[in-house]
């Protein structure tokens, strides 16, 4: 099927993949047409990123993470992907690693699973550069198979024993590719440009060896995970809640503003620490420059909210909820 790229004339970066129209759908023309919209993707235009600071005295955001996920076209997912497809991903993604040509993520270090030793991997788990190993659940949809053949890490950085990456490309986990960028602070913008230049990096080189992303004109991009299908993003932030995380109806107000909140440890934390994972709650049918100005707006309100806390005031949040 043939594709061509429309470029709107305010936004430079927006590219909505448009089908080109055989002559047997011209012949159709009295069908009706279907209303679902077609997916819509902004990579990264400054002008339409919000210049908002969510955190501006750094003092609530301790760390900010935004990550992408993307399928290969052509390959079978990984609950169904054969032992060959996933060495012929994680020998493709070296390959465009090692080519990278952007200072930033240049130098870096491409590392299979097999060739780490068993306390380097959990070294690396640990500090949450790396995947966790498989558990029952994912072993039970197909993800562990021939674990961990195939699976794969880069990270732009040339020691990883003693240093920390801001951006990292996951291989062959639950997605071909996982790709994020995580730092200290709540820079949400500045994270958000340096994982769109290392997309753009990894997309270029894949294009040079004749692959692209799978991708869905309506849809968007294409993944493992219903639940991703879109934008594939999720943008988060850990900050810090202590006096609003406390109050009634805390997750209805997070719900209210378009987001969704995890406790510090990720979807099974038990622990109530007033340190919340805040990310946004839509993948579909938005593009990546708007669900991060929703997310900027929704933290910045957060910790509105938490000032005027700390400062005695009362605060309705169900009636903020419902505003």
């Amino acid at each position: 099927e043939s594709t061509e790229y429309m470029f709107d004339d305010d936004e430079d970066d927006i590219v909505t993949p448009a089908r080109i129209i055989s002559e047997d759908e011209d012949r159709n023309e009295t069908k009706p047409k279907s209303n679902l919209k077609r997916h819509c993707t902004v990579i990264n235009n400054p002008l339409l990123v919000t210049k908002r600071k969510a955190d501006p005295e750094g003092k609530y955001i301790l760390s900010t993470r935004i990550r992408l996920a993307r399928s290969l076209e052509g390959i079978r997912f990984p609950t169904t992907m054969s032992r060959s497809d996933r060495r012929k991903v994680q020998r493709l993604i070296e390959e465009c690693t090692t080519n990278f040509h952007s200072p930033h993520f240049s130098s870096g270090t491409y590392l299979p699973i097999l060739s780490m030793s068993a306390t380097e991997n959990l070294n690396l788990i640990e500090r949450h550069i790396l995947f966790d190993n498989p558990n029952e659940w994912t072993i039970a949809a197909g993800l562990g198979r021939d674990w961990p053949d195939g699976r794969a890490l880069y990270a732009n950085v040339t020691d990883l024993a003693k240093q920390t990456p801001d951006f990292m490309i996951w291989v062959n986990e639950e997605d071909h590719l996982r790709i994020m960028c995580l730092r200290k602070g709540g820079d949400i913008q500045e994270v958000f440009t340096t994982l769109m230049n290392g997309v753009r990096e990894l997309e270029r080189e894949l294009r040079l060896r004749n692959w692209q992303f799978a991708y869905d004109s309506r849809l968007g991009y294409l993944t493992s995970c219903p639940t991703n299908v879109g934008t594939t993003m999720r943008a988060s932030v850990h900050v810090k809640l202590v006096n609003l995380g406390r109050l009634p109806n805390f997750m209805k107000l997070v719900e209210s503003l378009r987001l969704e909140v995890r406790g510090k440890y990720g979807e099974t934390d038990r622990e109530n620490t007033g340190i919340f994972d805040i990310s946004n709650s839509e993948r579909l049918g938005k593009s990546e420059v708007h669900l991060i100005n929703v997310m900027v707006d929704g933290v910045s309100k957060l910790i509105e909210l938490e000032k005027r806390l700390e400062a005695g005031e009362d605060v309705d949040i169900d009636e903020i909820a419902r505003n």
